[in-house]
C-alpha cells in the first residue's frame, strides 16, 4: 500500500512539473508596430499589432492587454504610436485576441 502511495505522489509531482514547463513556454516575444490601441467592449483594452520580422507571425492582429496591466499597456502602446517606435511584446499566442502579458517600448 505504501508503494502505491509513493508511486502516485511521484506521478502527481511529475505531472505538475510538466504542466508548469508547458505553461512557461506557451508564449513568445515579438517585436511589433502598434497599428491601433484603445478601450473596447467591456473593460478590455485592445491593441492591434503587426510583427516586424522578415516572416511575420501576424499582421494587423488585435490582442487583449492583461487585465492587471491594461492601463500601463495602453500608455505604452500610445507612447510607441506617438513617437513612431516599435514595441516588444510577450503574447500567449500569435492568434487574434490572445493575451499580451508584457509590453516594452523599443528604441
Amino acid at each position: 500500500m505504501r508503494v502505491k502511495k509513493v508511486f502516485l505522489a511521484m506521478v502527481l509531482v511529475f505531472s505538475m512539473v510538466a504542466v508548469f514547463v508547458v505553461s512557461v513556454h506557451a508564449g513568445e516575444w515579438y517585436t511589433c508596430t502598434v497599428n491601433m490601441a484603445g478601450a473596447g467592449w467591456g473593460k478590455n483594452c485592445y491593441i492591434k499589432l503587426s510583427d516586424t520580422a522578415d516572416s511575420p507571425a501576424f499582421k494587423n492582429t488585435w490582442f487583449i492587454a492583461r487585465d492587471s496591466q491594461k492601463k500601463e499597456m495602453l500608455a505604452t502602446a500610445l507612447t510607441a504610436m506617438t513617437n513612431n517606435m516599435n514595441v516588444v511584446v510577450y503574447i500567449s499566442s500569435p492568434t487574434a485576441y490572445s493575451i499580451i502579458h508584457a509590453m516594452y517600448v523599443k528604441r
